[in-house]
């Protein structure tokens, strides 16, 4: 080996070194390939370098499967541990004892190497001790040690961490605790959620014992979704990766328990030698699976009040006998707050067709500014535009003043009934094929993501639920039709 190389090895591999490097030096030695870090690696690896240094002591990772997760996170974090600190205890948790198990081996043999072995002072060298014959634990003659278990299964007789408060002494590191089938199962659920109340937090040697959840979500309700809602009472720094990072997306407002932790990704594929922009548009077929494993936004199918089924695409519009524009104001713009949301539909002899829309966070003058120009977007293409229909409410008042007064031909919308009984009125009409949604979209996927989210109750965003029901109700039918034949 090049001195230089050698020099560059002594650094990379020193206690105070990254994760990073380490898995780059280790992961060749213990797979015999060369690992190729993409974007994400390197935000996990500064991440978990934090919980190795003391910052942070509750942290989820959340990521698509396929990702590298267990590697870093699980196998090299732990790995890793043991250099800072031979003496470490680990629990590690996942969801069957045979996942956990075969982690485990992984990090014993990767501990076991000679060359790991040798980034030790010569007095803090150890073996695994002789009497660990039990497969689920193994501990070190530096007095450390691993228990791997099942995440619903016992955990008893070991505690991740020592009471020295003034190093890393180790961590429970939970790796997918709940399997893909299960996550449909009530009881399955709240068997493991239950686990982060009592059993997990009972293993730890003090409160400052790092947590480390590494995940793809699978349901509302899953382990990090109970976390993220205070099923713990802790607060959880949450790096979030999805497969597609979207340009300004936000933290969802009901994870009041994360703490998110900034990416600085780019716009596009997380990592496009894995999945690039027509392979992630395959996996968005399964909406479903698209949303939660992927995207990292499971959406609540128990309580929906939509079948998604139902909604039909357009690539190319039928005839259209008439167009109308339906808004859905936001009163605040803050970082929690809805969006405001434009929408125009055209109705057709089979339906009704959602041509386009606009979506975003606006002051009064900005709002007026752009739904002047959306509306003179397609007014100077001659449709039979009918008007647009505005929720006179809050911000939604002032803008129907504004717009009259530049001869927009606007009309306020009386909602007087309740989001649940409204999203019911339109429920069947999408059950029988007659919504029809712009298949190559840039807004489809979210806009998918909050139909399949939309109960009624305030679930989540439903900023353009609500045009998309004055629509329905207006265009197809129901108690809360608009006579727009008086304009």
């Amino acid at each position: 080996m090049a001195l230089a190389v050698k020099r560059k090895k002594a650094l990379d591999l020193a206690p105070t070194g990254g994760l990073l490097p380490f898995v780059r030096w280790f992961f060749p030695e213990r797979e015999g390939l060369e690992f190729i870090p993409g974007p994400h690696h390197e935000i996990m690896a500064a991440t978990l370098d934090r919980v190795l240094r003391g910052e942070i002591n509750r942290l989820i990772i959340t990521l698509p499967p396929g990702y590298s997760k267990t590697e870093v996170a699980v196998i090299n974090f732990i790995s890793k541990g043991f250099q800072i600190n031979p003496g470490a205890r680990f629990i590690h948790a996942s969801f069957g004892d045979q996942r956990a198990l075969e982690n485990s081996q992984l990090i014993k043999d990767a501990v076991e190497l000679a060359s790991f072995q040798e980034l030790l002072p010569e007095d803090q060298r150890f073996k695994i001790a002789t009497d660990s014959k039990a497969k689920d634990r193994w501990k070190t003659t530096a007095g450390g040690g691993m228990l791997a278990k099942a995440a619903g299964g016992p955990i008893t007789g070991f505690r991740a961490g020592y009471m020295d408060k003034a190093k890393f002494t180790g961590a429970l590191v939970i790796d997918d605790p709940l399997k893909p089938d299960d996550a449909f199962s009530p009881a399955k659920r709240d068997a493991v959620n239950r686990r982060a109340t009592n059993t997990f937090r009972s293993r730890l040697a003090h409160e400052g014992v790092p947590i480390v959840v590494i995940m793809q979500r699978l349901h509302g309700a899953d382990f990090v979704g109970h976390l993220l809602t205070g099923g713990t009472g802790d607060y959880w720094y949450h790096l979030d990766l999805p497969v597609w990072i979207e340009e300004g997306a936000e933290y969802p407002k009901e994870w009041t328990h994360g703490i998110p932790i900034p990416h600085n990704l780019p716009p596009g594929p997380l990592w496009a030698e894995k999945h690039d922009a027509a392979q992630i548009e395959v996996l968005k077929a399964d909406a479903y699976t698209y949303a939660s494993q992927y995207q990292q936004r499971p959406v609540t199918v128990e309580g929906a009040l939509f079948d998604m089924d139902g909604f039909q695409e357009w690539s190319e519009l039928p005839l259209i006998s008439w167009f109308c524009m339906y808004a859905d104001t936001a009163q605040k713009t803050g970082e929690r707050n809805d969006f405001s949301v434009l929408q125009l539909w055209g109705k057709a002899a089979n339906g009704i067709y959602l041509v386009d829309q606009i979506r975003g966070k606006w002051e009064a003058p900005e709002l007026e500014k752009n739904s002047l120009a959306f509306w003179d977007k397609y007014r100077r293409m001659g449709l039979n535009l009918r008007g647009l229909k505005v929720e006179d409410k809050s911000s939604g008042t002032g803008l129907i003043q504004g717009l009259r007064r530049k001869g927009i031909p606007v009309l306020p919308i009386q909602r007087h009934r309740d989001k649940y009984t409204r999203g019911l009125d339109a429920a069947p009409w999408v059950t029988t094929g007659m919504v029809y949604l712009p298949k190559h979209a840039p807004f489809l996927t979210t806009l998918k993501l909050e139909l399949q989210t939309f109960d009624g109750l305030g679930t989540g965003h439903d900023d353009q639920v609500d045009p998309m029901m004055d629509a329905i109700a207006d265009m197809l039918g129901g108690t809360d039709r608009i006579n727009l034949d008086n304009l």
